[in-house]
């Protein structure tokens, strides 16, 4: 035997030796990654399931506005009959987004951290309601269905800026359709506007309810024209209440 065989039998066995080492340890890292595998799918589902709130800062709260105490009523308004009051909005308006534009844009903005506290159609609404009972009843269609019925379609409520952003005004219009036993008696479209006192979300607000306002006192006077109150025998205005 040479020194060269001499040299092999004796690295072979160690070389092979630390081969099977080397699989043992894989083998045995295999096993323990293997193990951990349920508790990190089961951390990885616990932090889906938390909707991710690590490093999430929740945003400000929106602030919530309506068109405030209602305004006294235009005076000296005549009596009218009982009549039924429906409002809707166009669909831009069934969100309860304060809407905002620059000018004639078409180009409608909501802000992000201010909201009406319902939509402008039942803002509306509501308010409507008030003003017309001081004139006369204001009833349910399922109440008596021969009333004549008022259909008010909200068709602009917002904030419009000028184009240098200077100045801005809450903007109104209304489309009415008075009805009287399915028929049309009239149709008519009231537009009013309001300045801003300070140009934001808060001034835009104040001069929409000002704005609202006005147009529902132009709504009562041509519903008081349109419907009087029917007269008594002595020919005086019957009461409505």
């Amino acid at each position: 035997m040479n020194i060269r065989d001499v040299a092999r039998s004796f690295v072979a066995p160690r070389f092979a030796s630390g081969v099977v080492a080397q699989r043992q340890d894989a083998s045995s890292r295999r096993r323990r990654v293997l193990a951990l595998l349920p508790a990190i799918g089961l951390a990885a589902a616990t932090l889906a399931l938390t909707g991710c709130s690590v490093g999430r800062v929740s945003g400000p709260q929106a602030a919530l506005f309506d068109l405030g105490p209602s305004a006294p009523a235009m005076p000296s308004l005549p009596k009218r009959e009982p009549i039924s009051v429906n409002t809707t909005a166009v669909p831009m308006l069934n969100d309860s987004g304060v809407i905002w534009r620059v000018g004639e844009s078409a180009n409608p903005q909501s802000y992000a951290t201010y909201r009406w506290a319902a939509t402008p159609a039942q803002l509306v609404q509501q308010r409507l309601i008030e003003r017309l009972s001081a004139q006369g009843p204001v009833l349910s269609d399922t109440i008596d269905a021969r009333a004549p019925v008022l259909q008010l379609t909200v068709t602009r409520f917002e904030q419009v800026y000028a184009v240098d952003g200077s100045s801005s005004e809450g903007r109104i219009t209304l489309q009415a359709v008075l009805l009287r036993e399915r028929r049309t008696v009239d149709a008519v479209r009231f537009t009013r506007a309001a300045p801003a006192a300070t140009q934001d979300a808060s001034g835009g607000v104040q001069a929409l309810r000002v704005a609202t306002d006005a147009a529902l006192d132009d709504l009562a006077l041509w519903l008081s024209q349109k419907l009087p109150a029917p007269a008594g025998p002595m020919g005086v205005p019957m009461a409505t209440h």
